[in-house]
């Protein structure tokens, strides 16, 4: 019986340091697992972290009304508006401020387009002149309120063309010169504006009127003739 219980004792530690190499093996197992996990799945960088993509922007459909010109309308509007101011009044009085409404109109419309000539054909066809009745007589009657007004001129004796001073030649005259010097471009001449400065707001000007100013820099005893008939001079400095 001794000799049993003897053995039982010395068996008892064999089997507790089996249980512990048992244990340091699970957790040895445990450590490599967790190290191998570790090596599998790198941490994430700047250079693999997805950055989403901004949405694109969906830009709004034109709309025929944008695609309309804008039409430049008197105070009074277009013919549904005022009906009356869309054929020539019967009355004289009535008749007289007629055109003279319209001929403040035709001078804003003019410069708004940047043109010099108005001819009966563009005065027929261009919003919202194209809305009277009478067209024809309207442009004359416009056309000699401006020439009494002093801004306008007849370039033919038919009046189909009509001059419409909406700025006056003094004033170019001075914006000709101030370019002149602001740029160094002192030799001028007329033909040499018209091609070469086409950009410009005082190249769109008839040739006779640069012949004009071009006279009045003269005048003015900033410039001198280079060559008069071809309206080439120099400006002073």
């Amino acid at each position: 019986m001794k000799e049993r219980r003897r053995q039982k004792e010395r068996s008892k530690p064999r089997s507790e340091s089996k249980h512990q190499e048992g244990a340091v093996d699970t957790e040895a197992s445990i450590e490599s697992f967790v190290t191998s996990e570790q090596v599998e799945s790198p941490l994430e960088t700047p250079e693999t972290t997805q950055v989403a993509e901004p949405e694109p922007q969906v830009s709004e459909p034109v709309t025929e009304e944008a695609l309309v010109p804008q039409v430049l309308l008197p105070r009074w509007g277009d013919n549904k508006e005022s009906e009356w101011m869309y054929q020539i009044p019967p009355r004289d009085e009535d008749r007289d401020m007629w055109m003279n409404e319209w001929a403040d109109f035709v001078i804003q419309w003019t410069q708004s387009k940047g043109l010099h000539v108005l001819s009966v054909s563009a005065f027929i066809k261009e919003p919202p002149f194209r809305d009277m009745l009478g067209k024809v007589d309207a442009f004359r009657l416009i056309g000699n309120a401006l020439v009494d007004k002093g801004v306008a001129e007849w370039l033919d004796d038919k009046k189909r063309q009509l001059r419409v001073y909406w700025r006056p030649l003094e004033e170019w005259a001075d914006l000709v010169y101030g370019w002149a010097i602001e740029t160094g471009n002192l030799h001028l001449d007329v033909k040499s504006i018209i091609i070469q400065e086409a950009s410009r707001e005082f190249a769109s000007l008839p040739e006779r009127d640069l012949h004009q100013v071009m006279e009045m820099l003269v005048d003015r005893k900033v410039a001198e003739w280079v060559d008069r008939k071809r309206g080439a001079i120099l400006i002073r400095v």
